[in-house]
């Protein structure tokens, strides 16, 4: 006899929401239920309308403005992980979509992961709780289909508003989210550019300086002494408070590739420039340039601050003064090194020997870094034994972890023969109560007596039942198979650093002199854990 969906641990439900960045862009014409809020509502609703939910914890994780057709989302990963470490046995979306629109992610973890870890699984709309279908969504031909068709509707979608941003482009509609240096946005429409007289000021003297003959260096030093709002901090000072890529967010710091950045930018003559870069596909991180011919410029769109006499005067001006940039396909640091002072990129300077040197007191004096330089050679040679010493250290760690998992599994394995056990056990109790019916009805005992042999087989399976709970939970937790830093276990032994090499296992390094430096890994995270828990191990050995 089989028995109903009881979960052996405390019922922890998992409430995702996620709002896309299409349907934001498409607010005034989308259905109100998709906002963040009434899918909250609704879910809480049901929730509510159900009393096998009732005093379970309720936990909730939200995408707002995230494509739904990959999983690098900052809520659905939180989530996952949790679901990875036995924290969250059930989760509630308004629908599959919601959850995710490739239909062959999605199908991986209704047909195969949710039910390996136990975990049950709602879509509201769609009317699936995986409790109804014990193997997974395999086989529901309307399921698979629904996902199809969510994933294609995404992608169909992209193509629509890519679309009609095109042509809004093409009518000189400003379509960024934020106003670039030099610009506010008009408060009665989002989609036209006012200039900002103060930020346009500052425009105007680069390139008035630039042509008297400052270099962008003097330029960004002068600017820096003289305390000049950067574009960042410019923003700042109009409420804008989102994050972008760049070192420090809170400095008021020129360098020479901002200046550049704005000697460069045609669109102070007036020209409004739409697409120069577009996502690899749907919903990936990932951009690409795009081919000048392919771009969207609109003459006269935004109000002039620079002619365009002044902005190929300077045009010229940069081209003749500086030589080709140098290939950067030979440099194997390249966009790693920063000084671990002010935190900015260092710079690779060419010759014989190529070594790196931090200019930032080039353009702000007062604000301390070191000028040693940082042989490229020594740097080499300092990465590469420390890549081997890492792959090294993790060889030990992952033969540790290795027999943790083993001795984990066969702790687990004993586990599930005792909880196999009192099965059996509340099966042969069932057994009992069916003999001690089919008895009473064929009178070889009366009623009294059945119900009291029923009693006592009921109660023993309530002892049972607590028990295998108990053992649920002192099940021990396996270690994740595949650790993201297995990528360096390979190099024990390297000797060859290749800019490939680099990129798949550094984020950054930091000089702090040229006998100092710091190497930020792309598993940092992991490497801390191990540490952690190597550290655990050998305090724990030398306590006994």
């Amino acid at each position: 006899m089989e028995r109903d969906f009881k979960p052996a641990m405390e019922l922890v439900i998992a409430v995702y929401i996620r709002l896309s960045a299409e349907d934001g862009d498409l607010s005034d014409e989308k259905n109100e239920s998709n906002s963040v809020v009434n899918q909250r509502a609704y879910i809480h609703q049901y929730i509510a309308q159900h009393p096998e939910f009732s005093g379970a914890r309720i936990l909730e994780f939200c995408d707002d403005g995230y494509s739904g057709t990959n999983m690098e989302r900052p809520a659905v990963k939180r989530l996952l992980r949790q679901v990875r470490d036995r924290k969250i046995n059930c989760i509630i979306v308004k629908d599959m979509s919601r959850f995710g629109r490739d239909y062959i992610v999605v199908g991986d973890y209704l047909e195969q992961i949710f039910p390996f870890l136990d975990v049950r699984f709602i879509a509201i709309n769609d009317g699936y709780d995986s409790k109804d279908h014990k193997y997974g969504a395999a086989g529901l031909i309307d399921v698979s289909f629904r996902n199809v068709i969510y994933d294609l509707y995404s992608k169909e979608l992209s193509e629509k508003v890519r679309s009609t941003k095109k042509q809004l482009a093409e009518k000189g509609y400003y379509l960024a989210p934020f106003a670039f240096f030099g610009y506010q946005k008009s408060p009665e429409d989002k989609h036209t550019l006012l200039v900002d007289e103060a930020a346009a000021a500052t425009v105007r003297r680069i390139f008035d300086l630039f042509i008297s003959g400052l270099s962008t260096h003097e330029i960004a030093r002068k600017f820096n002494v003289e305390g000049v709002l950067t574009p960042l901090q410019t923003k700042r000072t109009q409420s804008v408070t989102r994050k972008w890529n760049c070192v420090d967010q809170d400095s008021n710091y020129w360098t020479s590739g901002t200046v550049r950045k704005i000697l460069n930018d045609e669109r102070y003559t007036g020209k409004a420039v739409y697409g120069k870069t577009m996502r690899k596909k749907v919903g990936s991180h990932d951009i690409k340039r795009v081919a000048e011919s392919q771009w969207t410029v609109v003459d006269g769109a935004i109000p002039t601050i620079i002619s365009k006499e002044l902005f190929e005067a300077a045009k010229e001006l940069s081209a003749s003064s500086h030589s080709a940039p140098p290939k950067v396909s030979s440099r194997i640091f390249y966009r790693k090194v920063r000084c671990g002072h002010c935190r900015l990129a260092m710079t690779r300077m060419e010759g014989t020997n190529p070594y790196y040197i931090c200019q930032t007191y080039r353009r702000k004096p007062d604000i301390g870094c070191p000028q040693d330089k940082m042989s490229e050679k020594e740097l080499e040679q300092a990465v590469l034994a420390s890549i081997r010493a890492m792959a090294q250290f993790l060889r030990k760690a992952e033969k540790a972890r290795q027999r943790q998992s083993d001795k984990a599994d066969r702790y687990n394995q004993r586990i599930e023969q005792k909880i196999l056990a009192h099965e059996n056990s509340i099966k042969m109790r069932q057994q009992e109560k069916m003999s001690a019916f089919e008895n009473m009805v064929s009178g070889l005992c009366d009623e009294p007596e059945y119900k009291r042999r029923c009693k006592q087989c009921d109660e023993h399976i309530g002892r049972l039942e607590q028990k295998i709970r108990e053992l649920q939970s002192e099940k021990r937790q396996l270690p994740d198979e595949k650790s993201p830093a297995e990528s360096v276990l390979p190099y024990t032994n390297v000797r060859t650093l290749t800019r490939e090499l680099v990129d798949l296992l550094i984020q950054h390094i930091y000089i702090y002199s040229d006998t100092s430096i710091e190497i930020v890994w792309k598993f940092q995270d992991e490497y801390k854990r191990l540490l952690a828990e190597l550290k655990s191990k050998a305090d724990t050995t030398n306590e006994s």
